[in-house]
């Protein structure tokens, strides 16, 4: 679709260009480093629940070795 644009002095109506601009959306790079970085930034809840029962485990864990290891002596 190749439109003459209309050119009222301010603006190219149907200027190639500015169609262009309008139909394809700027390159964004989907990077797994950038998105976890963009996720603790903004404090994603699935990131701060995941971190929150991690930490949990890992405690009760570290608790569940300990008193087996005080109950064997």
């Amino acid at each position: 679709m190749k439109a003459t644009p209309y050119n009222n002095g301010k603006v190219k109506i149907g200027n190639e260009v500015y169609l262009n601009k309008l139909v394809n959306p700027p390159y964004i790079e989907y990077d797994e480093d950038m998105l976890e970085l963009q996720s603790y930034l903004i404090h994603d809840p699935r990131i701060l629940n995941r971190e929150y029962w991690i930490k949990r485990v890992y405690i009760m864990f570290i608790l569940f070795v300990l008193t087996v290891m005080l109950m064997s002596h």
